[in-house]
């Protein structure tokens, strides 16, 4: 059978993940098209991506321009296809990702104007069939018809957040109603429905649409381990392979051309995958949540800002129980700013470990929220595991020396001199990129940043530095009931702390 080329661009639900620490890895449904098309496949998707800031990332230009490994979009034998997946992301009442979902496609600033500007109309330049995919669906706490005339179905409400209105609107329509006009048009661009057929198979699957999708952690439970930290936006294996059988299946009616590559395969089931989805090596963490009565009697002074909010504080991770003390930890609270001290080389963010001075509060697992806050350097030694910012974390412990690597968390912080800004833990491993421009770390400087969570991960900002992509994963894998937000301090530095606000949605 003759084999198609497809290049496919989109968010996490298409995207490949390395969750080795997780109980029921996702994955995307672009890892799975090969295995129900005839074709050449080059998943370019990246977590965290929306239509718009897709386009500054590496792999956008991956697609133009191709590299040893991928061909540039157009440079391929054959048939060929660029399946496009976004959507998720574009909802998203941030900036640098939003994109209104109202307006045609000759609409500056909507969502069907960045799909077309910035990838269908390239593709039906290059000779390339451009196939849209409406994302899949949310997997919604109740599973009814109506719960999905919310964002479960793409479907948002209008926001305003600042001096800046996000419209509201229906992602899918804006999709659906592009395709119809650009056909009408005599346009070359096929059409494939997922979030009708995922909402269907959800309502049809009932209770067991859960296990379509990625599971964080488990936990020990008679004989065996019950999955903990279900993540209702990513598909495990066994939800990627029904996925992409689905594109394969509607492309029949919608998508002609692509379904010539179909390989007619049978409808993957859970009986045959889902225990494929599991992952065999995962470990389960002993960890226990710390109790109301630990941490009301935390050392520390608690602090409360101008919304009234109370944060507790814990210094814990790689630093000796010896060493948690007043003397190399520090506290100063005046006028609704808080100021922290880490001294004596005590604490650090570094690769292998973590040792912090944290105020925190504690919220639900799966919150959605703002955190934001200014911080001025009143002193910041030079040294590479010196850092503060904002953190949100899996896990959290009061007052004591944890040696092991501790849980996943993201951070609108800078670490190494100014040169790595937003990071995270995920899996246990730490990440963050160098930027080409070294934030200043001289006494006096101010820096406000940012943590804004939605359904589907976090986005980060620390002065000018707006990151979204790699922080979308659950902190559910060590605590899958509770998050902790907050504000930290670590290794000879001295930081002011104001203008605390966190609002939960």
């Amino acid at each position: 059978m003759e084999k198609a080329s497809i290049w496919v661009v989109g968010d996490s639900t298409l995207a490949p993940f390395n969750d080795y620490l997780y109980y029921i890895p996702r994955v995307g449904y672009g890892e799975e098209l090969s295995n129900y098309f005839s074709a050449t496949t080059y998943n370019l998707a990246v977590s965290g991506a929306s239509s718009k800031d897709f386009t500054t990332m590496k792999n956008y230009r991956t697609l133009l321009e191709g590299n040893d490994k991928v061909p540039a979009l157009g440079n391929a034998e054959g048939q060929r296809f660029l399946i496009l997946g976004f959507g998720h992301n574009d909802e998203k009442t941030e900036v640098f990702r939003y994109t209104n979902p109202n307006g045609d496609y000759r609409t500056e600033g909507s969502f069907a104007h960045s799909l077309y500007e910035n990838y269908i109309r390239i593709a039906q330049e290059r000779g390339v069939t451009p196939v849209i995919c409406t994302p899949i669906a949310r997997l919604t706490d109740t599973n009814t018809p109506d719960s999905y005339n919310s964002p479960g179905g793409h479907i948002i409400e209008e926001v305003r957040i600042g001096d800046t209105l996000y419209q509201g609107g229906d992602y899918v329509k804006s999709i659906l109603n592009m395709v119809s006009q650009l056909q009408e048009e005599g346009k070359d661009i096929e059409l494939i429905d997922l979030t009708a057929a995922t909402i269907k198979e959800n309502l049809a699957m009932g209770e067991d649409a859960q296990w379509i999708h990625s599971f964080t952690g488990a936990k020990k439970e008679n004989e065996g381990l019950a999955a903990t930290g279900l993540d209702q936006t990513h598909t495990n294996l066994f939800g990627a392979k029904l996925h992409a059988w689905m594109i394969s299946t509607l492309s029949e009616k919608t998508a002609p051309k692509l379904y010539k590559y179909s390989l007619h395969k049978a409808k993957p089931t859970c009986q045959e995958f889902f225990g494929q989805s599991i992952n065999n090596d995962y470990k389960v963490i002993e960890y226990k949540a710390p109790t109301k009565d630990q941490i009301q009697k935390a050392h520390w002074p608690k602090f409360t800002d101008s919304d009234g909010r109370v944060w507790t504080c814990s210094v814990f991770g790689d630093i000796d129980d010896a060493s948690i003390n007043d003397e190399n930890f520090k506290v100063s609270i005046a006028d609704k700013r808080i100021t922290l001290s880490a001294l004596n080389n005590k604490g650090k963010i570094a690769k292998k470990s973590d040792g912090i001075m944290f105020y925190y509060t504690q919220l639900p697992a799966g919150t959605r929220f703002t955190l934001k806050a200014k911080a001025k350097i009143e002193s910041f030694l030079a040294n590479d595991q010196v850092s503060f910012g904002l953190m949100v974390r899996d896990d959290l412990y009061v007052d004591r020396f944890v040696a092991m690597t501790m849980g996943d968390y993201v951070a609108a912080g800078m670490m190494n001199q100014g040169n790595i800004v937003n990071y995270g833990r995920k899996n246990g491993v730490f990440f963050g990129k160098l930027r080409d421009k070294t934030l200043s770390i001289e006494p006096g400087t101010s820096i406000e940043m940012e943590i804004v969570a939605s359904n589907d991960g976090y986005a980060l900002t620390f002065g000018d530095n707006t990151d979204t992509a790699g922080f979308d994963y659950a902190l559910t894998s060590v605590d899958p009931e509770h998050i902790y937000a907050g504000f930290y301090a670590v290794r000879n530095c001295t930081i002011e702390f104001s203008d605390i606000h966190l609002e939960t949605r």
